[in-house]
């Protein structure tokens, strides 16, 4: 195959073509070419591949080489001619140089036309682009006829529909003449039953007049959208403290301290058409505050857009509520403050006790070993040494026992020392395994950081030993860059959470308390029944502001 370099011939009629020549190389290089020339292009290896190929992608040509024994040309270009499917696609079939007996057993085969090898590219895509242009032509004229089949179709069946209309048209006329007369008659006694119902219609709206105009809920019509105030009965206007000729310059939009309030409470009516008890902080004109429930709907008001407002004062109970409010933060506050002095105080109990205690009992054990020593002769005597020196080693076990059970010693060297201190003894007391996971190196905290995350875990697995029987419990510490999470799993019986916290668990209470003092969130998600014992999971978050220490 030959070709001047740099040359290519610009082609506006795109196809997709199929080509199977003798080897791989001549195929790729082929359809290399037909890209450039842009073509899509579909590559097959043998003679079933492009039978394949051929009725799944429908190609606009099928480019074959007929002396290739895989590609087996003929035998292709019949079978294609054969299948329904790909009979129209025109396949160009790559020969040497023949004679006219090889030329008529292309065609027979049904060739729709052959280039002579070695390959030239100008006659080559001469031929392509005359035969794709040629199929393109036949769609289009096939399309066309089509059309004209089914205009034809639609013609004669709009011709006997046209017909059958007016054969209606005519009847309907008929029935018309006859019912318009009826009409006629129903027409004059509706029009007599609506100046009743007009009559009684004003009667209930004055009687709706006056029961607005006097009760009790402040009530007011806005235009919608510019929020122009159209009506407001006597309790809005005392509400506003507007005088009733002042209503018709009043905007509803210059009531609402906050704008963005208003627009979202718009965007909602326009969404619903309604919204209802939506707590809303409003300003009369003379600039004094308060806060009102509101509820409103979208109607009409003299056939144009409105909103019907209405309007209660809740003042009175808002600054109840942010009294209730200040009351919680500052006894939480004050929960933390005691919480704090009570850990203070352990820790300084538990040093007074481990130092001080512990020092005068290791020095009483002392004296009590070198009297033991010295007590050769008197075996009553050494006898008394002997259980004085195990008392004072059982006095010795309890004091370090009552000091770690005020503060462990493990808190004074970070959470993850703490843990390991709290799971080990945890395990051994209870005789369940107790898994501990770090995940990450040891976490920048504060002491009261520190200690708040041992008590929840503490107190977890003291929940663990008394409600769970569970078998084993696994306690996992994450901390990344900015957070830190703690997550105590165990396989236990579960409890229904919200049970638990109606009937006022102090416990859980307790645990959720430590966390939000340390600006922390915590999670339960647990379930009853044996047939969903999938045990507990506690996770505590807590933000960090800084990394974690190296």
């Amino acid at each position: 195959m030959s070709a001047q370099p740099g040359l290519r011939i610009a082609t506006a009629m795109p196809g997709t073509i199929l080509v199977a020549a003798g080897t791989p190389n001549e195929t790729s290089l082929i359809a290399d070419h037909f890209v450039w020339e842009g073509f899509r292009t579909l590559a097959a290896s043998d003679g079933l591949d492009v039978l394949e190929r051929a009725r799944l992608s429908q190609p606009d040509l099928i480019l074959l080489d007929g002396e290739a024994t895989r590609v087996d040309g003929l035998a292709t270009c019949l079978r294609l001619r054969l299948d329904e499917r790909t009979r129209d696609i025109p396949v160009l079939l790559m020969m040497p140089a023949c004679s006219h007996r090889d030329l008529s057993d292309a065609f027979r085969a049904g060739a729709a036309d052959h280039v002579s090898k070695p390959v030239r590219v100008e006659e080559l895509m001469a031929r392509v682009r005359a035969h794709v242009a040629l199929r393109t032509a036949q769609q289009r004229i096939a399309t066309q006829q089509r059309e004209l089949f089914e205009a034809a179709g639609n013609q004669r069946r709009m011709q006997a529909a046209f017909a059958h209309v007016r054969e209606e048209l005519t009847q309907r006329v008929a029935r018309c003449a006859s019912e318009l007369a009826r009409v006629k008659v129903e027409l004059a006694a509706q029009v007599a039953a609506r100046r009743d119902l007009e009559g009684r219609l004003s009667a209930c709206e004055t009687r709706f007049r006056a029961i607005v105009e006097s009760g009790p809920v402040a009530m007011g019509i806005t235009s919608m959208p510019d929020g122009k105030l159209l009506y407001a009965n006597a309790r809005f206007r005392e509400l506003f403290r507007l005088e009733e000729a002042a209503c018709a310059n009043v905007e509803i939009a210059d009531f609402y301290v906050d704008p963005a309030e208003r627009e979202r409470l718009v965007r909602c009516l326009a969404a619903q058409g309604s919204f209802d008890d939506a707590e809303v902080e409003l300003c009369r004109p003379d600039g004094t505050q308060f806060w009102a429930m509101a509820t409103a709907r979208v109607s009409t008001y003299e056939s144009a857009p409105a909103i019907y407002v209405g309007l209660h004062d809740i003042s009175g109970r808002k600054r109840v509520e942010e009294e209730l409010v200040r009351s919680r933060e500052q006894q939480r506050e004050l929960s933390a403050y005691l919480e704090g002095i009570r850990e203070d105080e352990r820790k300084r109990s538990a040093l007074e006790i481990q130092d001080e205690l512990g020092q005068l009992l290791t020095v009483l054990k002392m004296d009590v070993s070198l009297l033991r020593m010295r007590l050769t002769d008197d075996p009553e005597a050494i006898g008394r040494a002997d259980d004085m020196r195990e008392l004072v080693e059982g006095t010795i076990w309890m004091v370090r026992n009552v000091a770690s059970h005020l503060r462990p010693a493990a808190l004074n060297f970070g959470l993850v020392s703490a843990l390991e201190w709290l799971t080990g003894q945890w395990s051994r007391r209870h005789a369940i395994p107790c898994e501990l996971h770090i995940e990450a190196r040891e976490p920048a905290l504060t002491d009261a950081q520190t200690t708040a995350l041992f008590r929840i875990v503490e107190a977890a697995l003291t929940n663990v030993a008394r409600h769970a029987a569970a078998t084993r419990v696994r306690v996992m510490l994450t901390a990344g860059p900015g957070s830190l999470d703690l997550l105590v799993r165990d396989d236990g019986r579960g409890f229904d959470v919200a049970a638990a916290h109606g009937k006022y668990a102090y416990g859980l209470l307790g645990m959720a308390e430590r966390a939000r003092l340390i600006g922390g969130t915590l999670i339960i998600e647990s379930r009853a029944g044996k047939e969903a014992a999938t045990g507990t999971l506690i996770s505590i978050h807590v933000p960090l502001e800084g990394s974690s220490s190296p």
